[in-house]
């Protein structure tokens, strides 16, 4: 009778978890009715596209996969996409962005010639929609932009903004699989890949090696790093500290660190190190936004603060690696033993004051 009640209490349990709001249930099937309205949704926004799904130059961003429709996961509507649009991962032409497992699901179609976006929404009535031109000229000014951002795409316009122009401009695939994960483009995530571009160059890695970074304070760079190397927090190789005194004390210059990197060989027992800074006034006047046009007044709540990131991150996508590059602040040089990495990370001191003189 226990060993019962306890299976039965088990299941109950299990079943509370399953049909808790935060848990997606199994995906909608080919045939079912979420499914057909999405397709007929992505078929309207074609039209309005004026596209075929044998036509170049437009792609679809998305959520599926991660985000829900009916309380279910939605990693079959990447199949529909692909089906209904033509778009394929292999093309560079379907983006899977990365949001809450709980946002409901969405799609972004855009047209790189004409600048046109249809942006679909799920919702308890079906699939809405909202048209609009993204065309530079038109969308960086601060009345279009608050008044696209008012409709339908609401908080995700400065994602589908940034990645789809980035994309536009021929952002490589590293870049946009960066996008993807930190779910829009910034001037910090390609401070990231500039940072790589570095750091093939000035400290590769070799066999045995592994990199492990610290952001102290965070920033969005370290979104990039873990796209393209697998640095990730769970695997201790990738560590956020919320010091950002520290950095504005360890400046040089007047150019702030971003990236502690360390190369590190543990059968070596040997940990070689760069502190890495980013000059954001070259690369402001390299792109026509300056520090004034990265902090309005009002901040997040001015148009102008999302403007200036999206117009930003299009022209970096513009420039050479090699003028990049000359924005790279090479500060500081160190190396030690392995165990250096645990005295940098340790979370009660402060890394720029613990490195090896």
């Amino acid at each position: 009778m226990k060993l019962k009640f306890r299976f039965t209490c088990w299941v109950l349990a299990m079943f509370l978890v399953m049909t808790s709001t935060g848990f997606a249930a199994s995906p909608a099937g080919e045939n079912s009715p979420s499914m057909a309205k999405a397709a007929k949704a992505l078929g309207s926004a074609m039209e309005k596209l004026g596209t075929t799904p044998d036509q170049a130059g437009f792609m679809v961003l998305t959520n599926a996969g991660y985000g829900q429709v009916d309380g279910k996961s939605t990693e079959t509507y990447l199949d529909l996409v692909a089906k209904t649009t033509g778009r394929t991962p292999g093309t560079r032409t379907l983006l899977a962005v990365n949001t809450p497992c709980f946002e409901p699901l969405w799609f972004a179609l855009f047209r790189a010639d004409t600048k046109d976006l249809v942006f679909i929404k799920s919702g308890p009535e079906g699939f809405r929609q909202q048209a609009f031109n993204i065309a530079p000229k038109q969308i960086f000014q601060p009345e279009a932009w608050a008044a696209a951002s008012s409709g339908l795409v609401g908080k995700r316009m400065f994602s589908v903004v940034s990645i789809s122009l980035s994309w536009a401009e021929g952002a490589s695939w590293s870049m946009l699989k960066g996008a993807e994960l930190h779910d829009h483009f910034c001037p910090g995530l390609n401070a990231g890949f500039i940072v790589k571009a570095f750091l093939d160059k000035e400290l590769p890695l070799g066999a045995g090696d592994r990199y492990v970074f610290v952001g102290a304070a965070p920033n969005c760079s370290m979104d990039a790093l873990q796209s393209v190397y697998g640095c990730t927090v769970g695997k201790r190789s990738a560590f956020s500290m919320m010091i950002p005194k520290a950095a504005k004390r360890a400046a040089k210059d007047g150019v702030a660190p971003i990236i502690i990197a360390m190369r590190v060989n543990a059968k070596m027992n040997v940990c070689d190190g760069v502190v890495i800074g980013l000059d954001w006034s070259k690369l402001g006047s390299a792109t026509g936004v300056s520090k004034g046009d990265l902090s309005p007044e009002g901040g997040k709540s001015n148009p102008l603060f999302y403007i200036a990131r999206a117009k930003m991150s299009r022209s970096l996508v513009q420039m050479s690696m090699k003028d990049k590059m000359a924005c790279i602040a090479d500060q500081r040089r160190f190396s030690g033993p392995a165990s250096l990495v645990g005295t940098i990370t340790d979370a009660g001191a402060d890394p720029y004051v613990v490195l090896p003189k």
